[in-house]
């Protein structure tokens, strides 16, 4: 998606993953965001992005091998203040998703590996196999990333090193 990663599909009408967030808009697009209840917010679907990188840290973030921040943005184009898209820090008018990830952490994993197979879809339907193939694998490794996570790390990661007298923390 060379030159189509700038415009969000989701903008030409193509259904695209997204996730709950509860927002607080604001004139100029959200003004708050967090993952659990929050006072004045309205649970929203929120658009995965559409870009590799930023789809990386997504992955990352959720299966905890990551400590990176999640953001909130408007998408722009022509519903400015309807759609809106989870970034990472950087992104301009870009607002911090608030609370803890660990209850919709494989949630958002999922999402993630179907944003990657929907790009390699795209891929695949534009006779570009190449790049669906890269697509298909950086799914399966978001998947075989989130089994990891969920079988645990050892005990000595779990406690920082610190002695636990074989429990796990």
């Amino acid at each position: 998606m060379d030159g189509d990663e700038i415009r969000h599909p989701a903008l030409d009408g193509v259904s695209w993953p997204a996730i709950g967030v509860r927002v607080h808009s604001g004139e100029g697009g959200p003004r708050a965001a967090s993952w659990a209840l929050a006072p004045r917010a309205v649970l929203r679907e929120v658009l995965l992005p559409c870009t590799w990188p930023e789809l990386e840290g997504l992955a990352q973030i959720a299966t905890g091998t990551s400590r990176a921040r999640v953001y909130v943005r408007s998408l722009g184009g022509a519903w400015a203040e309807q759609l809106l898209v989870l970034c990472l820090r950087g992104a301009g008018g870009a607002v911090r998703v608030e609370g803890p990830l660990d209850p919709v952490a494989e949630v958002l994993t999922a999402r993630v590996r179907a944003a990657a197979l929907k790009v390699a879809a795209v891929h695949c339907a534009a006779g570009r196999e190449q790049e669906a193939r890269l697509w298909r694998a950086r799914a399966r490794q978001i998947l075989k990333d989130g089994r990891a996570a969920r079988r645990g790390r050892s005990v000595r990661a779990a406690s920082a090193g610190l002695p636990t007298l074989g429990r796990r923390p």
